[in-house]
C-alpha cells in the first residue's frame, strides 16, 4: 500500500480478471474514490447504468459493442484526462475485457492517450500498475491477491521521449 498514493492526479491500470469485482477491489485497495472506465453497454441497464453514472464512471466504447460508436471515446478519454487534471484517480482495464487466461490479452493504447492528454494539460501523473488474480473466481469469497506495481512518473516518460510520444 505504501505505493499507493493518497492524493493526486493517478491512473490506475489493471488486468480485467472479474467484471464486476476488480473496480471495487481497486477502490478498496486504493482507499479513495476512483472513475472507472466501464464498456458502453453496461450505461444503458435500468439503475444499474444509472448508478455507475452517478459513482462518475466513464462509458468506454469497444468495437466489439458497436463499431460507429468507437468514435465518441476520444471525448471520453478527455473525460478521463480531465479527472487527472483536477487530481483525481482515474481506473482503466487497457485490456478492454475480462477473461480467463492466464498473462495478458492485446494492451489498447487508452491508458497511454489519457495519460498524455493530463500531462499535456499540465497533470502531474502518477501511472500504478495492478495485478489482480483470484484463487478461484468462481467461488464466492475466493483468496484475492491484488499486486501493486511501481509507480510511474507519466510525465517524465513523456519527457525522455521528447517528440516521440507514441513511443512514451
Amino acid at each position: 500500500r505504501e505505493r499507493l498514493p493518497a492524493s493526486g492526479a493517478v491512473l490506475f491500470v489493471a488486468n480485467h480478471p472479474n467484471s464486476l469485482m476488480d473496480p471495487a477491489l481497486i477502490g478498496y485497495t486504493a482507499q479513495r474514490p476512483v472513475h472507472f472506465f466501464a464498456k458502453a453497454p453496461l450505461f444503458d441497464v435500468p439503475v444499474f447504468g444509472a448508478l455507475m453514472h452517478a459513482l462518475g464512471m466513464v462509458p468506454a466504447y469497444r468495437g466489439q459493442d458497436d463499431k460507429a460508436a468507437v468514435r465518441k471515446n476520444l471525448e471520453t478519454l478527455d473525460v478521463g484526462a480531465k479527472y487527472l487534471m483536477r487530481g483525481e484517480a482515474v481506473g482503466i482495464f487497457p485490456e478492454g475485457k475480462t477473461h480467463d487466461r492466464e498473462g495478458l490479452e492485446q494492451v489498447r493504447t487508452g491508458a497511454a492517450r489519457i495519460a498524455a492528454s493530463a500531462v499535456a494539460g499540465g497533470a502531474a501523473v502518477t501511472v500504478v500498475p495492478l495485478g489482480l488474480n483470484y484463487e478461484r473466481k468462481e467461488h464466492f469469497r475466493s483468496s484475492i491477491w491484488v499486486r501493486v506495481g511501481e509507480p510511474i512518473d507519466a510525465a517524465k516518460i513523456f519527457r525522455d521521449h521528447g517528440d516521440e510520444e507514441r513511443k512514451a
